[in-house]
């Protein structure tokens, strides 16, 4: 009965759209405060509330247009044509509200971008007098032509600045080529509350400080409790789930939560229980370093044709582990069932048995729609707390979870996200092989596909869709980062990945790494022995020295390999014994391990013990080995220091 009540509503509904499309060109969107936002209403060569504007500055002159030939939906898109120093905008002034956030998206072409060309979407906040307070660029395409997509990345959420009261909204080149912009929104961004009691003892904490780490997107997200231990952050922008919140108090430990999800509308509760205590005065820091050879290798170039065997008994035995699904590289997961299956539909009988032409399709479909997570690193006056990249290589950002593996996005998480650091690529990449019975393997930072023809022949071809994506976004190439012949220097000889570090901590806490980094040398005696002193040196004083070389092609070369992790103080006294592992190279033709590694920590007493693990997987060739410092961290939390 509630059905059918429902039907007349919703006829009306569909008529009302129908009439507003009728009389305007598009569906009115209300939360849109950019008026137009789909270009349909205009007449001649002047759209409805959009302006064309030649900047200062340049040297040519730019053309305006209202293209009825070209659009993302609809008919129409603003178009620029620019010339050699030519620099313009088609731009609308919305109002804002100083403080609060905002999201903006739009659809970008572009078309004959040589280099020294630019063009985005851009958001300008001014004051009342119309005077700039801040610039924010999305993402810059500098080259090439590519058909209408999400600029990058597709989500942006910006809050207006202190003195604030009106935006423009700015399709924007410079230089040649031509730009196209269309379906451009700009609205207050869905926020949510986080709310809950803060408790000691199952008594209510008064005076607590509970806030966001890192000031969402430049704003203290913080609350005090009340008499009844009740806390309240109202306004936090919805976003990915990975929110961490700190509840401190004199006299107890501080307490982080991590992985807070937040919807729009919505309020998520978190309550927290504190224990009295002090925390320790420093965070825990494990470095690694190992000293390996790096053989010339002989780059062939990827062959034209491979078979898709459909049987894993057709495979080489060696590889068939690399067609499993496991806890990381879900590959029975339904969403990577179905993303397989319209991948493979998507092309012809003959094609579908040619293993190169399948991979490839998969490396376009995910540079093409899932997002490298470099939202940190466009330098905007603005911050995603939630971005990996920024949660885990940045000096603020801290990461929540067991481990590395436990804090990743799965495969299927990352197509709902649709935005992820490299690892989360390579997994998701390596699911999407192998539920098409490619095999292969997840590397750190990119994957590896088995190229096989019918005579049993074959070899492994790099995969990096985080790098097809970031070339795709930024000049509308695809094919950066398919194909490459060069074999890592460590990667996992079961079906699980590989990573560059791992601990096991007995409940989840705060953790950030330094992102790996290598120190080259020359690949002769001299080279090794300078090597080794600065390995030496490193395992002193945690401070690794440049290395005497860059990488020359065609050379053998000495390379000493960098992690470190830092573990929160914060998370500390949740756990006892934290056993942290490093890889060591993987023996190969590519690279030879000399058996030398060190490590570091600021807290040696705390090391109880190392030891080296080895893996083999029979019949895969090779053997994997994680090199354990085995740390025993109840004293800092009895010293107190």
């Amino acid at each position: 009965m509630h059905r059918r009540r429902c039907v007349p509503l919703l006829l009306v509904l569909a008529a009302l759209i129908a009439l507003l499309t009728l009389a305007h060109g598009s569906a009115v969107d209300p939360g849109n405060l950019v008026e137009n936002g789909s270009m349909e209403q205009g007449t001649g060569s002047l759209v409805d509330a959009w302006r064309p504007i030649h900047l200062p500055g340049g040297t040519g002159r730019a053309t305006f247009s209202w293209d009825g030939a070209f659009a993302h939906t609809g008919s129409h898109a603003l178009r620029i044509d620019g010339a050699d120093g030519a620099r313009g905008i088609w731009t609308q002034t919305v109002p804002v509200v100083e403080g609060r956030p905002y999201e903006v998206s739009g659809y970008v072409a572009f078309d004959a971008l040589p280099p020294s060309s630019d063009c985005h979407l851009q958001v300008v906040f001014r004051d009342t007098s119309g005077g700039v307070i801040e610039f924010v660029d999305l993402a810059r395409h500098d080259s090439g032509a590519r058909a209408f997509d999400l600029d990058f990345p597709a989500r942006m959420i910006v809050r207006a600045p202190e003195g604030a009261t009106e935006a423009e909204v700015n399709g924007y080149l410079s230089g040649q080529g031509s730009a196209w912009f269309d379906d451009i929104r700009f609205s207050a961004a869905p926020v949510g509350v986080i709310s809950g009691r803060i408790t000691s003892e199952g008594q209510p904490i008064a005076g607590a400080r509970v806030f966001l780490w890192g000031d969402p997107w430049g704003e203290e997200i913080e609350a005090t409790t009340d008499e009844q231990g009740v806390y309240r952050l109202t306004g936090v922008p919805e976003t990915h789930p990975r929110y961490i919140l700190i509840v401190e108090k004199e006299g107890y430990f501080t307490e982080p939560v991590g992985d807070v999800d937040v919807t729009g509308g919505g309020v998520t509760t978190v309550d927290v229980e504190l224990e009295m205590g002090s925390d320790p005065l420093d965070d825990l820091h494990v470095g690694y370093g190992f000293l390996c050879l790096s053989h010339i290798q002989d780059l062939s170039d990827i062959p034209t044709y491979a078979t898709r065997f459909t049987d894993p008994g057709d495979y080489v035995p060696e590889v068939r582990t690399y067609l499993e699904s496991d806890a990381f590289v879900t590959v029975d997961d339904p969403e990577i069932q179905t993303l397989a299956a319209e991948i493979l539909a998507s092309l012809t009988p003959e094609d579908q048995r040619n293993a190169i032409v399948v991979a490839r399709a998969v490396f376009d479909w995910i540079s093409t729609h899932v997002n490298h997570d470099a939202v940190y690193g466009n330098n905007q006056p603005y911050l995603d707390v939630t971005s990996g990249i920024w949660q885990t290589i940045q000096p603020g950002g801290w990461c929540w979870g067991r481990n590395m593996y436990d804090w990743l996005y799965r495969p299927a998480e990352l197509l709902e996200e649709r935005t992820g650091i490299c690892i989360e690529h390579s997994w998701l990449s390596a699911a999407v092989l192998r539920a098409l019975s490619i095999p292969a393997r997840a590397r750190v930072g990119s994957a590896q596909f088995w190229v096989q023809n019918e005579a049993g022949d074959g070899g492994w071809y790099g995969f990096s869709t985080n790098g097809g994506s970031n070339t795709y976004r930024q000049t509308g190439r695809l094919g950066a980062g398919f194909g490459d012949g060069a074999q890592p220097t460590f990667y996992s000889v079961a079906s699980e990945p590989f990573l560059q570090e791992d601990w096991d901590w007995e409940m989840p806490g705060l953790w950030r790494e330094i992102h790996p980094w290598g120190e080259v040398y020359a690949g002769d005696a001299a080279g090794l022995g300078q090597a080794s002193q600065d390995l030496a040196y490193y395992a002193e004083t945690g401070v690794a020295r440049s290395g005497t070389t860059g990488r020359r092609p065609g050379t053998e070369a000495y390379e000493i390999n960098y992690s470190r992790i830092t573990l929160s103080r914060w998370s500390l006294r949740n756990q006892s014994v934290i056993d942290v592992r490093f890889p060591a190279p993987t023996e190969s033709a590519a690279t030879t391990d000399t058996g030398e590694w060190a490590y570091w920590t600021n807290h040696p007493e705390c090391v109880v013990e190392t030891y080296v693990e080895t893996i083999e997987n029979p019949p895969v060739a090779e053997i994997q080995r994680w090199r354990h410092i085995v740390l025993d961290v109840s004293s800092l939390l009895e010293s107190g220091s």
